[in-house]
């Protein structure tokens, strides 16, 4: 269940940024800068996602129950609704 939140974030998370990327380039005047700009952030908010997920699968190989931040409850909650 935390893989499955954790990968329907990541897709709105990566969606969000290209509307956002998107909308910057096209504001006259003050595209050229922000454009390029958030094409930096969007890069590295997709480098700490992936680096997240290196880190989930090694702990899961590995056998070492971990939780994501944030992501973590949810699924356990989402677990526990579901085993009632």
């Amino acid at each position: 269940m935390q893989s499955i939140i954790f990968g329907v974030g990541w897709i709105l998370i990566h969606i969000g940024c290209a509307i956002v990327s998107g909308l910057f380039w096209h504001i006259p005047g003050i595209g050229w800068f922000f454009g390029p700009l958030w094409g930096l952030v969007w890069w590295l908010i997709n480098l700490a996602l992936f680096v997240l997920f290196v880190v989930t699968v090694v702990k899961a190989f590995t056998g070492v129950r971990w939780e994501i931040p944030y992501v973590g409850p949810i699924a356990r909650k989402q677990m526990e609704a579901g085993a009632a």
